[in-house]
């Protein structure tokens, strides 16, 4: 009885975590961009250098990004480049 039920229990958890493990999210890797008009391409929110300078935005956070492009493209230095302008 003590078999069955911890096959049935290993069973379960095996198929509960693989659908979870097989969901993978659009990575784009890392590169240089020229202008703000060709990173919100792929970044339309624009890109943060990490969760404190994104602040209430909706920038992804992405630090090797914003270390490519920082120097081009973040004018104001705050950590925070292409953002949409709000209104």
């Amino acid at each position: 009885m003590r078999k069955i039920i911890t096959s049935l229990f290993l069973s379960g958890l095996v198929l509960s975590v693989a659908p979870i493990s097989s969901v993978v999210a659009k990575e784009i890797p890392p590169k240089t961009y020229s202008t703000c008009a060709a990173l919100r391409k792929d970044y339309p929110n624009g890109v943060a250098v990490d969760w404190y300078s994104r602040g209430t935005s909706k920038a992804a956070v992405k630090n090797e990004v914003y270390n490519l492009n920082y120097r081009k493209l973040d004018k104001k230095a705050t950590g925070l480049m292409c953002a949409p302008k709000t209104k």
